[in-house]
């Protein structure tokens, strides 16, 4: 798995206060980035995440926890809980950035500023999860989103298949709003607001190199 980093990490800066992102231009030279020019500001650009994974601690440890309890004498239930947040694909984030610096010696890179964002899980199947707290409005750029989820017993079967096996256990979507402006070919602007939306990867690939964080009974 490709390293990732949080929003706002060493290499970015704080967005400005009249943060507006040129949503119709992309300054990025990659496939997988999204990096916006500011409308004003010709030295200001705004990166887009590209992925939603489990958030760590400074040793990279993932904020995840899974244990297990007896719903009778015969079936277990597995809960888990766990702290997401947006992130770059590092090598990717590298790569566009230097780019851009070739032109721009100048330029400083901010995350894309949210107006405000929602954390759902998708694709839920009534036989793998019986609850989950992951359904609610997201934070700013950057910060942490919390999410528990109660797996039947189903479920915490293919849980731990996805983590022996290294495969996707299920995916949420985090989704945010920008306020921000579309360029036209005349270089005037038009106000407009986007809506995106970012899979969140629960990857038995990730969690099976912490096995001290998965408690079965």
């Amino acid at each position: 798995m490709k390293n990732t980093m949080a929003l706002f990490f060493v290499s970015l800066v704080a967005s400005s206060a009249l943060a507006i992102p040129v949503v119709n231009e992309n300054v990025a030279n990659s496939g997988v980035m999204t990096i916006y020019p500011d409308h004003l500001d010709p030295h200001r650009y705004y990166v887009a995440p590209n992925v939603v994974m489990i958030a760590t601690n400074q040793e990279g440890t993932p904020y995840f926890s899974y244990g297990e309890f007896r719903k009778n004498l015969i079936t277990k239930i597995g809960v888990i809980s766990m702290t997401l947040v947006p992130a770059y694909t590092r090598e990717e984030l590298e790569l566009a950035k230097a780019e851009i610096l070739k032109k721009d010696p100048k330029a400083e890179f901010s995350g894309v500023p949210f107006i405000e964002s929602t954390l759902s899980l998708t694709g839920v199947l009534a036989e793998l999860i019986g609850e989950n707290e992951c359904n609610h409005r997201g934070g700013l750029i950057g910060q942490e989103q919390s999410c528990a989820i109660v797996l039947t017993s189903k479920g915490r079967t293919f849980f731990l298949k996805s983590i022996q096996k290294r495969t996707l256990f299920t995916t949420l979507q985090f989704e945010y709003v920008l306020q921000a402006v579309i360029r036209k070919a005349d270089g005037s602007f038009v106000d407009q607001e986007i809506n995106h939306g970012v899979a969140v990867r629960i990857d038995g690939e990730q969690l099976s190199k912490y096995p001290q964080l998965i408690n079965p009974l």
